[in-house]
């Protein structure tokens, strides 16, 4: 009963740090992606924002959230119940009707049934469009090998490729590539639109250390206009493999793959770290 009284206060005396220092993070899981088969975690790998509900989507399974309550995480608290936080579904989960690895969302149109999902099948290389009830409007091969994130900035679309680093602004209308650019993230993952003028590409560094290998999990921003990464935001050090963002309701959504959860973060609280870097930078 000591030992467990001894840790019991020891464990809240770490909260109360922690809650002290700031160190928490609003998120919540989602545990709709979870494994079936083993004890793995998988998150999102594809969000969006159709004006009231936060979309989420895994291999090809698709979820209208609505109604979330965040829970603060704390990067011990990995199994314990600090890992909270709900939603409700204003659309029950289904598979598509066909077989395909989403890899990227955007949303393009008016609220919730008004409007249209663009994603991209990683697997197959392929962009696709289809209304909210599921029907598929069209389909087309993407200019870039293995997309893993997609933004639709009222005219052209973004996709971004970890495979190859480029991020490519594209003109479905016509089907031909605008303008190529090299992201300064080493694994671009995901990417959204602001509707500023602005492109956010969130993704993971490997970290330099002579040890174990690790990643660092980067927020960089993109002015369209001058093809400059001007800002980056600082993550939640939790975030362990970010796989999809999304801007909503005042905030950025990032879906963490391993964590099988999704971490909010203030849009214009956030404090933004300044860049110098130019896409010749790094190609």
């Amino acid at each position: 009963m000591n030992t467990l009284y001894s840790k019991t206060i020891h464990l809240l005396s770490i909260l109360l740090l922690l809650l002290l220092s700031g160190c928490g993070y609003p998120q919540f899981k989602t545990d709709l992606f979870a494994s079936f088969e083993h004890d793995s975690q998988v998150g999102p790998t594809g969000l969006a924002w159709d004006g009231k509900n936060l979309v989420m989507a895994n291999g090809n399974q698709i979820l209208f959230a609505r109604n979330i309550v965040t829970d603060t995480y704390y990067a011990f608290s990995k199994d314990t119940p600090l890992n909270g936080g709900a939603y409700s579904s204003s659309r029950f989960p289904g598979p598509q009707r066909r077989q395909m690895t989403i890899c990227g969302m955007a949303w393009e149109g008016a609220c919730c049934d008004e409007g249209v999902l663009w994603m991209v099948d990683g697997k197959k290389d392929l962009i696709m469009k289809i209304k909210p009830n599921r029907k598929f409007l069209s389909e087309f091969q993407s200019p870039v090998k293995s997309p893993n994130g997609i933004a639709f900035d009222g005219h052209s679309l973004w996709l971004v490729s970890k495979l190859s680093r480029k991020i490519v602004q594209f003109n479905p209308d016509i089907q031909a590539i605008e303008n190529v650019y090299y992201s300064p993230i080493e694994r671009p993952t995901g990417i959204t639109w602001d509707c500023n003028g602005f492109i956010w590409v969130v993704g993971m560094d490997d970290c330099r250390t002579t040890g174990k290998a690790c990643t660092a999990s980067r927020l960089v921003k993109l002015d369209i206009k001058s093809g400059h990464f001007t800002h980056e935001i600082l993550l939640p050090p939790m975030l362990m493999r970010p796989s999809s963002v999304a801007l909503g309701d005042g905030c950025f959504w990032v879906g963490d793959f391993d964590l099988n959860r999704i971490f909010k973060i203030a849009y214009k609280e956030r404090k933004m770290k300044p860049l110098t870097l130019k896409p010749n930078d790094f190609q």
